[in-house]
């Protein structure tokens, strides 16, 4: 039986307690410099909350450790921790949360909403999972079987296609205003080298992606945990 993984010496996120909320007061982030993380701190920073970070190495498996699993029975990062509330785990989720709680980056009800939230379930759905498909398959797998990299990166490529043609029309993927579906899509479009793919060939989408990554708060919540990569 593998050992559990060990938390970095100092490091206070492997000390929470089964059914206990670690550092009260405090507003806390538990992740890793990952796409999904990163759609959660940047939407923190978008909103200018005060929050701070946990990190969790997922190269090292530290997302099985006790003090995360406590949080999120999956195993899985990013988690978000406030005081007074249940643990919210899963970016879509912890987008969603936020947007609604502090009424910003969502619209609250009618079309613009339905439109905004079949947008984001685009980039939660397939953008996000078809892209990490496509990197075990570029960049991970020991193996690397032809027919299964094709066919991921054919899956992103549809996605990417989509995504173009929605950004010809519309400034933001939810519609008019800048909101969470942007902010879902962005990190995962940020490794587009994930999944072989050149954002020359999508004009419209190319164009927002550079529109986005100018804003202060994307730049800030990509950023985070300071001093760490991934790739």
């Amino acid at each position: 039986m593998a050992e559990a993984p060990r938390w970095p010496e100092g490091q206070e996120a492997g000390t929470a307690e089964p059914g206990r909320q670690p550092d009260q007061g405090r507003r806390l982030l538990y992740g890793w410099a990952t796409p999904n993380t990163h759609r959660a701190s940047i939407l923190l920073e978008e909103l200018g909350l005060p929050y701070e970070v946990r990190p969790v190495n997922i190269r090292a498996r530290e997302q099985f450790a006790p003090g995360v699993t406590a949080l999120n029975p999956y195993g899985k990062v990013p988690i978000l921790v406030e005081p007074g509330s249940p643990p919210v785990f899963e970016s879509g989720a912890i987008l969603l949360h936020l947007a609604e709680a502090h009424g910003r980056f969502l619209p609250a009800a009618g079309p613009a909403r339905a439109e905004a939230l079949s947008w984001l379930m685009v980039a939660l759905t397939s953008l996000g999972p078809f892209t990490g498909q496509a990197h075990h398959w570029t960049g991970l797998a020991p193996e690397k079987p032809e027919a299964a990299r094709r066919h991921s990166v054919g899956l992103v490529a549809r996605v990417y296609a989509t995504l173009d043609a929605r950004l010809a029309g519309a400034p933001h993927l939810g519609g008019a205003d800048y909101g969470i579906a942007d902010i879902a899509a962005f990190p995962w479009i940020a490794k587009a080298h994930w999944a072989e793919q050149d954002l020359s060939g999508f004009p419209a989408l190319a164009a927002w992606f550079a529109r986005i990554g100018q804003r202060p708060a994307v730049r800030r919540g990509m950023a985070v945990p300071e001093g760490i990569t991934l790739d």
